[in-house]
């Protein structure tokens, strides 16, 4: 029979990606959820985000496949090339070629857009409720009940506790202190999101490109069907190495950018030189649960943006985690160890697999001589190399 404590809600810190559809995916299940966002107010925020066929799968199960698609624009290939000369590197087919392989398509959306379909599909759900200003600081386990703290001192009894509250996840922290908080690597981010009409058309194109340099890099693709249009500019701050002043500011942008081609001194420009994100590197924590709280998505695996997996594997985590408390009705705990076994080698190999690919994308000099004979394929085969990340995942055994 059920646990006695079925009346009690699952709690789940935090509502990023990860955070909704875990929300989403336990809901379905009638499982009654309480999201503890730390936010004031939730509002549309971020750039572009990457969606693989892989997101596309646990969209299907979500009820969001359709719905979701029709806020992403979809682009036709994937392509690196060369900062210096604008040399093709290599190219992975999207648009038909990707969907006819993998069942489902390569798609790029604004976070903010995504966002508010998760929202949405929370709204319209029985069952989850989110409470903002609400940071969980602390959590305490008794019998089968988590005790969970918010930093207003305000409490909140569930039967199981989520910690999808990021990369400085304070449940992590919990469990293992700061033996796993991210380590910053030195290199920068720079972002911007502008109007198709406002930019030169030479410089928009219906592609994910990664203008590759040595220890910097620029990231374009197109939003809102090709409205919109994404770009990131990152770099390993010289004097971030040298302990100066200044790492990682506009000034040194423009001056590592200078080495560039032209045209990638012109998109450069694109982006906003008001802010920036320190980019860190997180090792594989030791596990993913205790008791009754349980890790996902970035508290559990961040990752360097090289795959542009990070919200594609919190979204699997979270219909994964759902679908293994199905398999466990009457005792949720088991349901975490279930869980963790299923996902975290995959999501280990995400991360080391994101850490090599970021070395080869900022390779210079023979190394990136290196890189051109490692990456020369035929696209076909560039495409089935990633089958392991965007073939459907078994979730569970029911």
């Amino acid at each position: 029979m059920p646990e006695k404590t079925s009346a009690l809600p699952i709690a789940v810190a935090g509502a990023g990606v990860g955070g909704l559809c875990a929300a989403i995916a336990l809901a379905r299940n009638g499982q009654p959820v309480v999201v503890l966002e730390q936010a004031k107010e939730i509002k549309p925020i971020g750039f572009g985000i990457q969606l693989g066929p892989n997101a596309f799968h646990m969209f299907e199960h979500l009820g969001l496949a359709h719905t979701v698609r029709a806020r992403c624009s979809i682009p036709d290939a994937g392509i690196m090339r060369d900062i210096y000369t604008l040399d093709e590197v290599t190219r992975i087919p999207f648009g038909t070629a990707i969907e006819s392989r993998y069942g489902q398509p390569y798609a790029v959306i604004h976070r903010a857009d995504l966002h508010e379909e998760l929202l949405r599909a929370c709204a319209a759900l029985p069952g989850i409720e989110i409470r903002t200003s609400a940071k969980v600081v602390r959590y305490g386990q008794q019998d089968n009940v988590v005790q969970v703290v918010a930093e207003d001192g305000a409490r909140l009894d569930a039967k199981l506790l989520i910690g999808a509250d990021g990369v400085h996840s304070t449940i992590r922290a919990q469990m293992f202190g700061n033996d796993n908080s991210p380590r910053n690597l030195g290199y920068v981010a720079y972002r911007g999101v502008h109007p198709r009409q406002s930019i030169d058309a030479d410089l928009f194109e219906n592609n994910v490109v990664l203008w590759a340099g040595d220890r910097f890099h620029l990231m374009t693709y197109p939003l809102d069907n090709g409205e919109l249009f994404n770009i990131v500019a990152g770099f390993r701050s010289r004097r971030f190495e040298k302990g100066l002043e200044g790492a990682g500011g506009p000034e040194e942008l423009r001056e590592v950018f200078a080495d560039g081609h032209p045209k990638a001194q012109r998109l450069m420009k694109l982006v906003d030189p008001a802010r920036h994100w320190d980019i860190a590197v997180m090792e594989p924590v030791p596990k993913w649960h205790e008791g009754r709280v349980a890790l996902l998505g970035d508290s559990a695996h961040a990752m360097l943006q090289a795959m542009a997996q990070g919200a594609c594997q919190a979204i699997e985590d979270a219909v994964c985690l759902a679908e293994c408390l199905k398999v466990h009705p009457d005792d949720l705990a088991a349901a975490l160890p279930d869980y963790e076994a299923r996902r975290r080698l995959r999501a280990i190999r995400m991360q080391f697999q994101s850490r090599l690919y970021w070395e080869i994308y900022h390779a210079g000099g023979g190394y990136a001589d290196l890189r051109r004979q490692m990456l020369k394929r035929s696209p076909d085969a560039a495409l089935e190399s990633l089958a392991w990340v965007y073939d459907r995942q078994q979730l569970a055994t029911h």
